[in-house]
């Protein structure tokens, strides 16, 4: 199975959501089904902006940034997402974790047409934040910027931690406001456009953004709710994207002390497996990005948390679990986090940061009983 942009769990993004299908490029499937109805002015932008998208993904970099990508969770928006897959079978007895269930209230007073226009524009932002934007200025984490500080001080820590290549992994902010700058967008459009047509496509979509109001001028967290890791083949290089959409959420959910350093933990954990060329295609590559996290978040030279932030940490991880054999369970994902404290603590040394490599090689091993916890 090949390398692909990573991300914490299965249903979380709205959209930051990745629009491109088998053929490398689609627009959000509602898009194909005609509204008997006369269309709206707001419908007709709508669905010209999702014919721009479709073109300016035919892009084959772009294409394969949308198509490889996989979301901390997969979109909860009708017609977003990758190439649509059987959908597996839920596990018996398991709820899916708490932050899942906000993201599907987000989604479910929408109707088809806000939820085509969510897909569409959250899929904007993540082509810019992913191949557009870069962290050479100032990036504002949080809609307000509020997580900036702690941001730039947990991703110099990660990097300074493991023992890979770190100069280069940028940290991006994802952005549901994004859509709603014309300049954004137009160099987001020009990617792949004439720079005619890429002015007039970026002034679309911020149109699009402020004349729907379920998009909130694209405050509204289903258009950035998610957090990536990108690899060297991507188009915008290694990269970690941090969704003010998410934290938002991970706030709300009471995670909001440990929602910074955690996810970037993880996603970090996924730049840590790129290095080593590790890509699973069971639970284990996501469960491992959680166990990874809690030794940095643990360990001494790490963050060198407390014991109710380790905790606390744990919980986060189980809010993302899911129950479609996809990125581990609440209680898998729970116990990977937990795992990876637990090997900080228990170390002879408190003050060695053991090789990522015998990192991954430990709890490859450990894998098969962290999947039994599925309660």
């Amino acid at each position: 199975m090949s390398q692909r942009p990573r991300t914490l769990g299965r249903t979380f993004v709205a959209v930051g959501v990745l629009v491109a299908a088998a053929a490398g490029t689609a627009v959000p499937a509602a898009a194909a089904a005609p509204n008997p109805a006369k269309p709206s002015s707001a419908e007709k932008d709508i669905a010209q902006l999702e014919r721009e998208f479709q073109d300016l993904v035919k892009v084959p970099g772009l294409a394969s940034v949308l198509r490889d990508s996989k979301p901390l969770v997969e979109s909860p928006i009708l017609g977003s997402g990758r190439e649509a897959e059987a959908e597996p079978d839920a596990i018996p007895g398991c709820t899916p974790g708490t932050l899942l269930s906000e993201f599907e209230k987000l989604k479910a007073p929408l109707t088809k047409v806000e939820q085509r226009a969510a897909s569409v524009v959250g899929s904007l932002n993540y082509l810019y934040a992913s191949v557009v934007a870069n962290d050479k200025s100032p990036q504002v984490v949080g809609t307000d910027g509020q997580y900036t500080p702690r941001a730039a001080a947990a991703i110099d820590k990660l990097r300074g931690f493991w023992d890979i290549e770190s100069w280069n992994i940028q940290l991006v902010a994802f952005k549901g406001t994004d859509a709603a700058s014309p300049e954004k967008m137009r160099e987001t459009f020009a990617r792949g456009l004439a720079p005619e047509r890429a002015a007039a496509a970026g002034a679309l979509a911020s149109k699009v953004v402020h004349e729907v109001p379920a998009l909130q001028g694209g405050r509204n967290p289903l258009l950035s709710g998610n957090a990536f890791a990108q690899q060297p083949g991507s188009p915008g290089g290694k990269r970690i994207l941090l969704g003010d959409g998410l934290l938002e959420l991970v706030g709300r959910g009471g995670f909001g002390d440990v929602s910074v350093e955690g996810i970037l933990g993880h996603e970090y954990g996924h730049q840590v497996d790129f290095a080593h060329d590790n890509s699973p295609g069971d639970e284990s590559g996501e469960m491992g990005p959680d166990a990874y996290a809690g030794y940095f978040l643990a360990h001494a030279k790490g963050a060198a948390w407390d014991a109710r932030a380790q905790q606390e940490f744990a919980y986060l991880s189980a809010s993302i679990g899911d129950c479609e054999h996809s990125h581990g369970t609440p209680g898998q994902r729970k116990a990977a986090g937990t795992w990876g404290e637990q090997q900080a603590l228990k170390q002879d040394n408190p003050n060695k940061i053991v090789p990522s490599a015998t990192v991954i090689e430990k709890f490859q091993k450990e894998y098969p009983k962290l999947m039994k916890s599925q309660s």
